[in-house]
């Protein structure tokens, strides 16, 4: 990483930090005090990806930790223009930056650098996600166009196509908003808007030479969100809407060694985003959650496909139906959704302190698995946590907006440090054994501190 990248790094954080400071929360459970405690919990974890081993992500001058401390400042800026300036499109576009950023700063150490911002993404989704309606939006489109970018670096395709995506999204969120300050409103200006910009990019790669379907892909998305809009209508077919989502999954999955899957996961992500504006597009409720449930969807396949190039498992470790990894799916399934019922118990209340306890199990839970019962507990986790966060989907739950971050939460750590936590798998079983014991004493004390901390005060 060169000095230029490094001063540019500090310079966000530090924006970031200044963001902080001037923002007044209007969420009851963003005191004045939660962001700049949000920009110090930021700063730790970019504290410990500076140590020198045992990956080359944490070598002196590494990218990762780069990658962390450029998009928590870009996403605190975000949040502040976002949801204290009313400026939306901009708030989203600062940090879907990032990743552009690490194009032109990092491209020697591209995937890290990625694997950074997705780090950033995941703690301010978890931490800032109360406080920001666009968070869920601006976390997918992130996290979509890092890992199609990643992807696009491993298939040999064209790296800029998804952020050319990207701009034409955020061009057209900001179109709709200008139209809607105008008196033009409407979910139609937004989806023309949208999708257009997406089919000039395709046919703009195609006429520039590029033989990949990208203009194909874009189509099938369309198709996708119209037959979803159609069918959130139905009170009947409104939950199983989300069958369009997984037939996009299934007809993109084979294309360009998974690069059709990141394409439809960032179109998806960006439509789900500028749709959630219910108050140009005038959607509802229903059709919002199922925007974002098909968004999250393709955007855990696409992560979980990355994960699977990484870390290709071999034998005795292929074997995807053996006893550890329907463990870990279990584990997650239901773990999950305990760890989600708790944090939600408060609603939009929810003090700080619950999201940082969330967000630490969602991480340290498949990484302590994976190093007991190696990569096949990190497959089972990640499928099992996609399933928790989709079923409180489709049955009407509440805890679908609060599973949804927990759910990628571990995907996103585990594909940097999943070989780290892999290769203590392999050491005696008395070490692997130490880990459980471990994780078992911090469940203890996490129990132990919530008794102390929601103690009901005597009379």
């Amino acid at each position: 990483m060169s000095l230029l990248g490094w001063s540019i790094g500090g310079l966000c954080f530090g924006v970031g930090l200044a963001a902080a400071l001037m923002a007044r929360a209007r969420a009851p459970m963003f005191p004045g005090f939660a962001l700049p405690l949000v920009w110090l919990l930021a700063l730790a974890a970019f504290g410990l990806t500076l140590p020198a081993e045992p990956a080359p992500y944490f070598q002196a001058g590494g990218a990762l930790g780069w990658g962390v401390l450029t998009a928590t400042g870009l996403w605190l800026m975000g949040a502040f223009v976002g949801s204290r300036l009313g400026w939306e499109w901009l708030g989203a576009l600062l940090p879907l930056s990032a990743p552009v950023l690490a194009l032109i700063l990092a491209r020697n150490d591209l995937l890290p650098a990625l694997w950074g911002v997705g780090i950033a993404t995941g703690l301010m989704w978890t931490l800032l996600g109360r406080a920001w309606a666009s968070m869920a939006g601006v976390a997918l489109s992130t996290l979509a166009l890092s890992w199609t970018t990643g992807l696009a670096s491993i298939a040999d395709v064209p790296l800029w196509f998804g952020v050319c995506l990207a701009g034409a999204g955020i061009g057209a969120f900001g179109l709709a908003t200008l139209l809607a300050r105008a008196g033009r409103t409407g979910w139609r200006i937004s989806y023309i808007l949208l999708f257009g910009g997406f089919a000039l990019t395709a046919v703009g790669y195609r006429l520039s030479g590029s033989d990949d379907p990208w203009l194909e892909l874009t189509l099938m998305t369309l198709v996708a969100a119209t037959l979803a809009r159609g069918l959130s209508g139905s009170e009947l077919w409104s939950r199983y809407a989300l069958l369009v989502w997984v037939g996009l999954l299934a007809s993109a999955f084979a294309t360009m060694r998974g690069v059709g899957v990141a394409v439809c996961a960032l179109m998806a992500s960006l439509h789900a985003l500028v749709m959630s504006h219910r108050e140009f597009t005038r959607t509802t409720d229903p059709e919002n959650a199922l925007y974002t449930a098909g968004a999250l969807l393709l955007t855990s396949v696409l992560g979980f496909r990355i994960f699977t190039l990484g870390y290709p498992l071999q034998t005795p470790r292929a074997d995807l139906y053996l006893y550890f990894t329907l463990l870990a799916f279990l584990m997650a399934l239901t773990g999950l959704g305990a760890l989600g019922q708790w944090w939600a118990q408060r609603g939009e209340s929810s003090p700080l302190w619950r999201s940082a306890l969330a967000g630490f199990w969602a991480i340290a839970a498949p990484l302590a698995l994976t190093a007991v019962f190696t990569e096949r507990a990190a497959a089972g986790w990640s499928v099992g946590a996609l399933s928790a966060s989709l079923s409180a989907y489709l049955y009407g739950n509440r805890l679908f907006a609060w599973l949804a971050p927990l759910s990628l939460l571990g995907l996103i750590v585990l594909l940097p440090l999943g070989s780290i936590a892999a290769t203590v798998a392999d050491m005696p079983r008395a070490v692997r054994m130490g880990v459980a014991v471990g994780l078992a004493v911090a469940a203890a004390l996490t129990a132990l501190l919530i008794a102390v901390a929601e103690r009901e005060p005597q009379a």
